[in-house]
């Protein structure tokens, strides 16, 4: 029972990871965006966000970090 429990949860868990990584992937792509079209107080406040969870992602411990991270 607890292995289920476990094969669920990290189903789960990497169901959840690859959503991130598209995300993160779709907010690089907007950020592009906002440069080119010069708006730059956007872009910055876009590129704050973006930096803070990538730095929360790579302070997962070696075994948190999902194998889809990037």
């Amino acid at each position: 029972m607890d292995a289920i429990l476990h094969e669920t949860f990290m189903e789960d868990f990497h169901t959840s990871a690859l959503a991130l990584q598209k995300r993160l992937l779709n907010l690089r792509h907007e950020l592009a965006s906002l440069d080119v079209a010069a708006q730059q107080e956007k872009a910055d406040h876009l590129a704050v966000l973006i930096a803070q969870i990538e730095r929360a992602l790579a302070g997962l411990p070696g075994r948190a970090k999902p194998h889809t991270l990037q």
